[in-house]
This record gives C-alpha cells, sequence and structure tokens, in this order.
C-alpha cells in the first residue's frame, strides 16, 4: 500500500479532457482539524520523550556515589613515632579494614574487622598467611565505631591518655582454612594466600617462640601489639 503523507493531495488518475481556454481559479484544500497539526505534535511527542529518555539515561550513567568511606587515623602510639594508619570502612556490609604501616620498619599490614562473618583477619603484607580469629564484643564495639566515624559520627571525647596492650594468638598451622568458608571480604583480603585459624594464647610469653608482632592503634586511644606462634604439627 502506498504511504501517504498530511497535506498532500494525489488524486487518483482520471480520464483525459481536452484543455479548456477558461481557467478555473485553483481552490487549495484547507487541512482537517487532524491534519497539518499532526507532524507537530507527532514531532513534540518524540521531543518529550526523548527528553524523558535522556533525563532517565543520564541518569543511569551518573557517577554512583562512594560506597567505602577511607578514614585517616593519626594516633600516636606510645614510646614509638606515629604509624601512617588507614581505614577503608564499608558501612553497608559492616566490614571495616585498618591498613597499618610502621614508621621505624615500614613494614605493612591490614587487620580487617567483617561484621558479617563474626570474624577477624590478619594480613602482613610481608608474610605469606592470614590469620583469622572470631570476634569478640570489643571487637565489634571497634567496627561500631569505626562505621560511626564513616558516617560522620566523631569518635569519643579526646584523652591524653594512651593504653597499650599485648596480645599473643598461636596459629593453628598445621590446617588451612578452605576460604568457601569465610566471608567475600577475608577471600578478597587474603587472595592466593593461605588462612589459618588462630586464637588466644594462655601463659607466660618467654615459653612461646614468636613469628612476628604488628602493632595498631584504635580511635578508643588503645594500642595493641599483636603476637603470633605457630603450634607444633
Amino acid at each position: 500500500m502506498e504511504q501517504r503523507h498530511c497535506c498532500e493531495d494525489s488524486p487518483g488518475p482520471g480520464p483525459v479532457q481536452a484543455p479548456r481556454t477558461a481557467v478555473r481559479p485553483q481552490v487549495k484544500a484547507k487541512p482537517g482539524p487532524g491534519g497539518c497539526r499532526a507532524p507537530g505534535l507527532l514531532l513534540l511527542a518524540l521531543a518529550a520523550a526523548g527528553a524523558v529518555a535522556g533525563g532517565l539515561l543520564g541518569f543511569t550513567h551518573s557517577p554512583p556515589k562512594p560506597l567505602l568511606q577511607m578514614l585517616r587515623l593519626t594516633l600516636p602510639s606510645p614510646g614509638a613515632p606515629r604509624s601512617n594508619q588507614t581505614a577503608q570502612v564499608d558501612a553497608a556490609r559492616n566490614v571495616a579494614t585498618i591498613w597499618v604501616t610502621s614508621a621505624q620498619s615500614n613494614r605493612s599490614w591490614a587487620v580487617l574487622f567483617d561484621g558479617q562473618s563474626g570474624c577477624v583477619c590478619y594480613r602482613p603484607l610481608e608474610h605469606p598467611a592470614c590469620f583469622l580469629r572470631p570476634m569478640e564484643p570489643r571487637d565489634r564495639e571497634t567496627l561500631q565505631l569505626l562505621v560511626n566515624m564513616s558516617r560522620g559520627q566523631g569518635p569519643p571525647g579526646p584523652s591524653q591518655d594512651t593504653h597499650s596492650a599485648q596480645e599473643l594468638l598461636v596459629v593453628q598451622g598445621g590446617h588451612e582454612v578452605d576460604p568457601a568458608q569465610v566471608g567475600d571480604s577475608v577471600r578478597h583480603l587474603c587472595t592466593n594466600t593461605p588462612i589459618y585459624w588462630a586464637r588466644r594464647a594462655q601463659g607466660p610469653w618467654r615459653q612461646r617462640l614468636i613469628y612476628l608482632c604488628i602493632d595498631i592503634c584504635f580511635p578508643s586511644n588503645i594500642c595493641v601489639s599483636v603476637c603470633f606462634y605457630y603450634l607444633p604439627d
């Protein structure tokens, strides 16, 4: 079927007649009420649809808001220069990672507080191992404090006293942790790195063969030296 356009007179073919000397005045047919305005209305509708589509497309491709918040923690360590500490907080997933670089040895490590899986993971970057232990109530308090700071809620009132503590964790080095049993955050931190369970050790330190120690300071003005040693196989 032949396509027809609005406002075009397209009469069908008729019988051929002899030309007449008198010329009739040509009267152009006036377009009906829905005639010539149809293209204008159509263009207007298309323009409106394009504007809406463009707005939706622009909204879709607008830069997303960052899901992670970076916090720089500059807390003094007692009797030592300040360490460079940076906290990466994912408030939506209830996860926080503190990255520490020692000012003395230039060694680095990470401590992950995973509120979803209920674990704390230590990752010394110079050692091919991750150490995992269950979260304790004070770990959840530290995680909540970091989440609050990422939301603009400051830490508790400033304190002049910085408390020091020591922790000794025994590593069960004979058996690796299956990565499928830990959360995504732990797997991401410990990619291509063996993971071992660790638990708090009891007894005097002098009877232990210490493997390594890491230091970390928290916004609650508590600095902890965490040391690890392996159980014999």
